[in-house]
C-alpha cells in the first residue's frame, strides 16, 4: 500500500523541529519506507510504502506515532499532537435518529452515524484543499472533503449521505445475486451477490459499502441535511466485492485490511466539528453506535531478558520502556490499532529493535562453522529434470496458465482480463501447439467444489512425430530417477504427474550386488506386428525370467527388431542348458503378449 502525506499536514499531528529529510531518513530506517521525498514550491510530500499488515499508518496520525516514537532515537526531539485516541468527552446529545435501522453485526462490527442539519455547500478552505491536493485526492466541496480528509488524517474511511434522498429506513445486508446498483462515479454494476449493501425504504440501494456511495442518495449543491457515516466492515466481504467488480478504492483497501474499530467513534466526533466549521451545520440527531461485540484488550507480557537475547544488546528497561509507550504499548496492553498483527512476545521484540534501530544492533559474525544451505530436494529434482530433458535435446516453453478454449470441467474466471485468457487449464496440451520436441513443467488446476481448485504439478512433453523416439526419452527420464515409468502415452505426447514422481525419485540408484559369474549374452530377432510399441516388448522380456539381467534393442530393419539379452546369476555359472528353457520363455512370452516371431529356430 503506498501513501502520500504533505509535510505540512504531518506536522498537524507531529510536534519537532527535525527537517523533513531528517523525518524521511529516521522513518526508513524505524518504520514505513519513505520511497520519495518531493520538493515543491512551499511543502515537501512524503511519498511512502506501507506494509499491509500496518493498516493504522495509512494516514498522517499513524505515520507521526512512527516518527514520534522514531525521532528521539537520533537524538530529535518529537511529540505526537492531536491524538484522537486520547479520551475526549461525553458524547453529544441530539434529536431522535430519524431513520429506522437493520444492521448485520457480523457484516458491520461497528456501526455509527448522526444527522448534521443545515449544511452550506461551498469550497472548503484554502489549508484544506491544500493538504488533500498534495496527498493526491481532487477537492470537490466541503461536505466531500471532510470526508477525504477524515480518511487521509486518521486512515478511516468516512462516507456521507443526502438524507432527505434516502426513505424511512436503511437495510444493511448482502446483496442479491443480480441486483444494480450506480455508484458516485456514474457507473452501474449488477452485483454477483453477497455484497454489503444499504437499502433504503423504497428498496433502492443507496450504498455498496466499503467500496463507493451510490449516485442516488449523493451530496449535491442542493443538500442541506447530511447523514454522516463511519463503520467498520467484514474485511473479507469487501476484498471480495473490491476483486470481482474491479474497483479497488482506497477505501476498500483500507477495509479489507482491519481498520481499528475503536477509532469509529473519535472519527465521527471529530467530523461533527468539522461540519461546523466548515459547512455551518449543526448535530440534528443523537449518534447511533451500533458496537454489541467490542474486542477484548490484548495483553502481550515480554520478559526485558528476552528482548535483551534476542537483540544482542544490553538495553535498559527505561529504554523500552519509553519506546513502547511511544507505539500505544503500555504495560503490555496491545494498542486497539495493533490488535491484528501483536501476538506474540517476539512481535514486541521486534518493534523495540526497529524503533531502536537495526543500524545499531551488534554486527558479529558467528563463532561457529556457517551451516550449509542445502537446497530443498524437490526443487533440485525439477532442476536435475530440466537438465536431462534438454540434455535429450528437448527445448524449455513457458505458457500462460489461462487458455482460450473452454474444454470440460475447466474454470472459468469471472473477472477475466482478455477473451484469449478466460480458463484455468486442467492440462498442459492445449497450450502446446510447437511443431519442435518441447517440454514444459507447471500447474494445472481442478475444480473443488467450494474450495479453491486443486493444483496439479505437470510435466509435458510434446512435438513429436516419432513415437520411438518419445517412449525412448520418457524411458530415460524414469531411468535416471530410478523409478518404473508413470506416464500417459499418446503418440505425439506424454504426461506425467510430477508430485508422485518427485516424492518417489530416487537421487541415487540402489544398490544392487555385482554378480561373480560370468554373463551370457546373445542376440534374438523378432518380426513385430506393425505399430508395435517397442517400450512394452522390452518390459515383456526383463520380466519373463529372473536370470534376465538386462534387455536393449540393437538393431531393427523393417519389422524385424534385434534384442540383445544378458543373462547372468548371482550364485552360480550359467550353462547353454539352463539358457535354453529362459530363451523358450522369451520366445512363448512375446508371441502371446504381442504376436512377435521369433527370425530363426531355437537350438
Amino acid at each position: 500500500m503506498n501513501i502520500s502525506i504533505p509535510h505540512s499536514f504531518l506536522k498537524e499531528f507531529l510536534q519537532t523541529e527535525a527537517t523533513p529529510q531528517k523525518i524521511a531518513e529516521c522513518l526508513s530506517l524505524c518504520g514505513p519506507s519513505v520511497e520519495a521525498l518531493e520538493k515543491t514550491k512551499a511543502d515537501y510530500i512524503y511519498h511512502l510504502e506501507v506494509t499491509t499488515n500496518r493498516v493504522d499508518m495509512m494516514s498522517v496520525l499513524g505515520i507521526a506515532r512512527e516518527a514520534a516514537a522514531s525521532l528521539p532515537q537520533f537524538g530529535l526531539k518529537a511529540t505526537l499532537k492531536n491524538d484522537l485516541y486520547k479520551p475526549t468527552r461525553t458524547l453529544p446529545v441530539g434529536q431522535p435518529f430519524p431513520l429506522k435501522l437493520t444492521v448485520d453485526s457480523k457484516l458491520c462490527p461497528r456501526f455509527t452515524a448522526v444527522v448534521i442539519g443545515n449544511v452550506t455547500i461551498k469550497p472548503s478552505p484554502p489549508s484544506i484543499r491544500d493538504y488533500l491536493e498534495k496527498s493526491g485526492i481532487r477537492s470537490l466541496n466541503n461536505v466531500v472533503d471532510i470526508s477525504n480528509y477524515l480518511m487521509r488524517a486518521y486512515g478511516q474511511p468516512v462516507h456521507t449521505f443526502d438524507l432527505d434522498k434516502i426513505t424511512a429506513k436503511m437495510v444493511l445486508r448482502l446483496s442479491r445475486k443480480g441486483e444494480t446498483i450506480t455508484t458516485l462515479d456514474e457507473k452501474t454494476f449488477t452485483l454477483p451477490g453477497g455484497d454489503i449493501v444499504i437499502e433504503d425504504g423504497s428498496h433502492k440501494l443507496i450504498d455498496l459499502c466499503g467500496i463507493m456511495g451510490g449516485a442516488s442518495s449523493a451530496v449535491d449543491e442542493n443538500t442541506k441535511n447530511v447523514l454522516l457515516f463511519v463503520q467498520t466492515y467484514s474485511a473479507s466481504h469487501i476484498r471480495r466485492t473490491s476483486m470481482l467488480l474491479g474497483q479497488r478504492s482506497e477505501a476498500a483497501q483500507i477495509f479489507e485490511k482491519q481498520p481499528d474499530p475503536e477509532l469509529v467513534m473519535p472519527v465521527i466526533l471529530k467530523g461533527i466539528k468539522l461540519f461546523k466549521q466548515l459547512t455551518g451545520g449543526e448535530q440534528a440527531s443523537q449518534i447511533i453506535d451500533l458496537y454489541p461485540a467490542p474486542a477484548k484488550p490484548k495483553i502481550v507480557n515480554v520478559p526485558l531478558q528476552l528482548i535483551r537475547d534476542r537483540l544482542g544488546v544490553d538495553i535498559a528497561a527505561s529504554t523500552v520502556d519509553k519506546i513502547l509507550e511511544s507505539l500505544g504499548f503500555i504495560n503490555g496492553r496491545v494498542p486497539s490499532w495493533r490488535r491484528h498483527d501483536i501476538n506474540i512476545p517476539e512481535d514486541i521484540v521486534e518493534e523495540v529493535a526497529r524503533i531502536y534501530g537495526y543500524h545499531r544492533l551488534p554486527s558479529q559474525l558467528m563463532t561457529s562453522a556457517i551451516p550449509t544451505n542445502y537446497p530443498s530436494t524437490n526443487f533440485y529434482l525439477e532442476a536435475q529434470i530440466k537438465h536431462w530433458l534438454v540434455g535429450f535435446g528437448l527445448t524449455e516453453i513457458y505458457t500462460n496458465s489461462l487458455v482460450s478454449q473452454n474444454f470440460p470441467g475447466q474454470l472459468k474466471i469471472k473477472n477475466a482480463l482478455s477473451e484469449d485468457w478466460q480458463y484455468l487449464r486442467r492440462s498442459l496440451i492445449p497450450s502446446h501447439t510447437q511443431e519442435f520436441p518441447a517440454f514444459e513443467m507447471a500447474n494445472t488446476y481442478h475444480p473443488r467444489p467450494g474450495q479453491l481448485p486443486e493444483e496439479r504439478f505437470q510435466l509435458l512433453i510434446s512435438g513429436f512425430k516419432d513415437f520411438a523416439k518419445l517412449k525412448g526419452i520418457v524411458d530415460a527420464l524414469f531411468a535416471k530417477l530410478h523409478l518404473p515409468v508413470t506416464a500417459a502415452l499418446t503418440p505425439t505426447t506424454a504426461v506425467i504427474d510430477l508430485e508422485p514422481v518427485i516424492k518417489q525419485a530416487k537421487i541415487y540408484p540402489a544398490y544392487r550386488p555385482v554378480s561373480a559369474f560370468a554373463p551370457v549374452i546373445e542376440d534374438l530377432t523378432f518380426t513385430l506386428p506393425a505399430q508395435t510399441y517397442v517400450g512394452p516388448v522390452l518390459e515383456a522380456i526383463k520380466a519373463s525370467h529372473r536370470l534376465i539381467a538386462s534387455v536393449k534393442l540393437t538393431k531393427t530393419w523393417r519389422q524385424n527388431f534385434t534384442f540383445t539379452i544378458t543373462y547372468q546369476s548371482l550364485v552360480k555359472s550359467l550353462s547353454a542348458q539352463k539358457v535354453a528353457p529362459v530363451r523358450k520363455k522369451i520366445v512363448s512370452t512375446l508371441k502371446t503378449k504381442v504376436r512377435g516371431t521369433l527370425v530363426g529356430h531355437l537350438d
